[in-house]
């Protein structure tokens, strides 16, 4: 049963429509299972579910989104330990990869659980035998990465760089030597050089990415070989890392082979914690941990990546403008030139929000650089055009539109529900553009825009950066982005061509990505600044309303000047909206 805190909604999908909760309830019947409402507030719902299986029943937690049903289910459970699949912290299972387009809106959670909670514990099952080709028939090809479940635990401002080839000596631990550099917007950026054995020599040659151009400083630190466990308790970490040092009789038992423990007050210290996880599908590499523990004598976790050659794996009417605004949800290669492209256009104000954060590996096509890595993109942007575009009030929000939540503790430390803000800024808005290129994402936000009567705008490019689409929905027309899905299933609207080869999964990655340059995503990005110019000032830059863009960059198989396709968008009869 709900608690005594629920607050009511018209933004709850279960008040809305009712008949949706009780086909959601209705299939965990079907399966046997038994399952009643946990917790019910700021838009998500939690079903405590007892599971049959045939070891005998699972609790689990069910969240459904507050986009429901366009967007995807959370599940967790404290009753098992998967090896793989599973979020060692929250109990979080992975029934379902990142990739979008893997959930269907018409399936229930009981049906995805029962489809994929059987496959999920049968593959963890299989790797935990050595039993890697049966595995590997179960589950799709995607690496499981350590680092990845630490990774919202790691301050948001700060970054350490690592040589993606890195090479660890023997033994259980040793000196490391890194640099440390203030960053302008706060944090700090550390280059991790050298790791070294407590005794021998050791040839490998410092890790030297490229001229330092700003002050920097050498600071000592220590490497310790060390699996570690899912604890979002720092301190612990930090001693299980001096237990392996205090306890290992080898090696010299100087000062400087401790790698700073007797370092002088105020002087930073880092601790790479070193183990092996899975990089890429099926294949082992060193992974790091970064403990840093700063002059104030705080202990902080911070996020490292990965750098070279990993950083070339992923090659975007002023005066009316003023007083327009825009919300973007998206800062990817593609929103992140739109977002740069509005305010130096002159649009009064943008809100951005997004739900990742800048790595090394976007820069070949994201819009700002080396100064931003490891911030969230969305506040990366804010504070970037608000300190060389003034005219322009531009506003970063960290949280991805859709997000599923299944603890009730997470959902309450949001602290209100999420569309509200939602609701907030699509009314303060002129015009929504979207650029997550997530059909989850899509669905929602254009019938959220036109029921709260805002013109909507979505874009995105094709793998492989060889096409993109750009659609545009006014509030008085016919046609929805479900219509656009039907006619794309029909043919009766064009497509544009794609690169089924041009994906890749970065290594220490579990999210796939599409390759491809800027100078061929930009194109997209564009189309999307122009066609939000013709929605917020039609008079200054008048453009056609409810309608489509389709753009070929490849013609035969070989990259060609962009060419445009538009068409209008109609009705589909088979979209709820037409009948």
């Amino acid at each position: 049963m709900a608690g005594p805190e629920q607050r009511e909604s018209d933004l709850d999908w279960w008040r809305r429509d009712p008949a949706l909760l009780q086909v959601e309830l209705e299939a965990f019947d079907a399966h046997g299972a038994e399952a009643s409402i946990l917790f019910q507030e700021y838009g998500s719902l939690i079903l405590a579910v007892r599971w049959p299986t045939e070891r005998g029943a699972l609790d689990l937690r069910v969240g459904y989104c507050p986009t429901h049903p366009c967007g995807r289910p959370s599940v967790a459970t404290a009753d098992l330990t998967l090896s793989r699949h599973q979020d060692p912290f929250s109990g979080t299972l992975c029934l379902l990869t990142q990739e979008t387009g893997q959930w269907l809106s018409g399936e229930t959670a009981a049906d995805l659980i029962a489809a994929q909670l059987p496959r999920a514990i049968e593959a963890s099952g299989a790797h935990e035998g050595g039993r890697a080709a049966e595995a590997a028939g179960l589950e799709e090809h995607a690496p499981d990465p350590l680092t990845t479940y630490f990774s919202h635990q790691c301050d948001r401002d700060s970054v350490v760089l690592y040589d993606a080839d890195i090479r660890v000596p023997s033994g259980d631990w040793g000196p490391a030597g890194f640099t440390v550099r203030d960053r302008p917007t706060g944090g700090v950026e550390i280059i991790l050089r050298t790791l070294k054995p407590t005794r021998g020599l050791w040839m490998a040659n410092p890790f030297e990415p490229w001229p330092e151009t700003s002050p920097v400083s050498a600071a000592a630190g220590r490497w310790v070989r060390l699996r570690p466990q899912a604890t979002a308790d720092l301190e612990s970490l930090a001693k299980q890392a001096a237990a392996i040092i205090a306890r290992d009789e080898t090696g010299p038992r100087s000062k400087a082979s401790r790698g700073g423990t007797a370092k002088a007050p105020g002087t930073p210290e880092l601790t790479v914690i070193l183990f092996d996880e899975e990089v890429e599908y099926g294949r082992q590499g060193p992974a790091c941990l970064f403990l840093f523990r700063g002059p104030d004598a705080k202990l902080a976790l911070l996020r490292g990546h990965r750098i070279a050659p990993d950083l070339l794996a992923r090659s975007p009417v002023s005066a009316g403008l003023r007083v327009k605004q825009a919300l973007l949800v998206g800062a990817g290669a593609i929103g992140g030139f739109v977002a740069l492209e509005l305010v130096r256009a002159g649009l009064g104000r943008l809100d951005v929000t997004d739900g990742d954060c800048v790595e090394p590996g976007n820069s070949v096509r994201w819009a700002l650089g080396r100064e931003y890595w490891g911030r969230p993109k969305a506040h990366a942007l804010a504070d970037h055009a608000m300190r060389h575009y003034p005219m322009s009030q531009v506003h970063g929000y960290l949280g991805r539109v859709g997000g599923a939540l299944n603890n009730p503790d997470y959902v309450r430390e949001l602290g209100g529900h999420p569309l509200e803000w939602l609701r907030e800024r699509v009314l303060a808005a002129d015009v929504v553009l979207d650029a997550t290129a997530s059909v989850e994402c899509q669905m929602f936000l254009q019938w959220f825009c036109r029921r709260h009567g805002r013109p909507y705008i979505f874009g995105h490019a094709t793998q492989g950066a060889v096409g993109g689409v750009v659609a545009r929905f006014d509030v008085d027309g016919s046609a929805c982005r479900g219509c656009l899905g039907e006619h794309w299933t029909d043919g009766t609207l064009p497509e544009p061509v794609e690169d089924p080869a041009g994906v890749l999964t970065p290594v220490g990655c579990n999210q796939p990505t599409f390759t491809g340059g800027a100078f061929d995503l930009q194109e997209v990005s564009m189309e999307m600044v122009r066609t939000a110019l013709g929605a917020l000032v039609p008079d200054l830059y008048p453009r056609g309303g409810n309608g489509l863009g389709v753009v070929d960059l490849e013609i035969n198989g070989r990259r060609a000047a962009p060419r445009w396709t538009v068409s209008d968008i109609p009705s589909h009869p088979r979209c709820g909206c037409a009948r």
